[in-house]
């Protein structure tokens, strides 16, 4: 495993989830995630605002989107880090499609018991205007990650 790998496999697993999610909005009518308000969040950071659930309402900051966007791909590329650790270290084995679906699940962790908790949308996202479509978006984007991961790493392998 080496920086070439992480970066190839967490980019392909996320841009995987980010197709998901505009694939699926025309036929489920979920919006994909907002980027632009995480990182929004993420610059709140820097004065403290790590639990914001106004983060919403605030004014839209210089940079933010950009800020979001690669947050987002940074966390596909310690996630991917993680993951080929995890499968090739610890357990001695190679990435498959089932690992991959279930380490892609496991991330779901993050989100429902940290990131939408502090955005104010509560636990797993219950307290959000429509709790439903944020599990359905949640969960089906995270195992998209998952699938992604193993693509990502057969993608790598084909091209060393």
């Amino acid at each position: 495993m080496n920086l070439l790998e992480i970066l190839t496999v967490g980019v392909v697993a996320t841009a995987a989830s980010d197709i998901w999610q505009q694939a699926q909005k025309p036929l489920t009518g979920i919006p994909a995630a907002n980027w632009p308000v995480t990182g929004r969040w993420v610059i709140g950071w820097r004065d403290g605002r790590i639990y914001d659930p106004m983060i919403g309402k605030r004014p839209i900051l210089k940079g933010e989107a950009v800020v979001g966007w690669a947050f987002h791909y940074l966390i596909g590329a310690i996630y991917a880090a993680l993951y080929l650790s995890f499968v090739t270290v610890i357990a001695e084995t190679v990435p498959t499609l089932l690992n991959g679906l279930i380490f892609g699940l496991i991330t779901l962790l993050a989100p429902f018991l940290f990131m939408k908790p502090a955005l104010g949308g509560g636990f797993f996202g219950l307290r959000a205007p429509n709790p439903e479509k944020g599990l359905f978006l949640s969960i089906s984007a995270h195992a998209v990650f998952g699938i992604g991961l193993y693509l990502g790493e057969l993608f790598y392998q084909s091209l060393f």
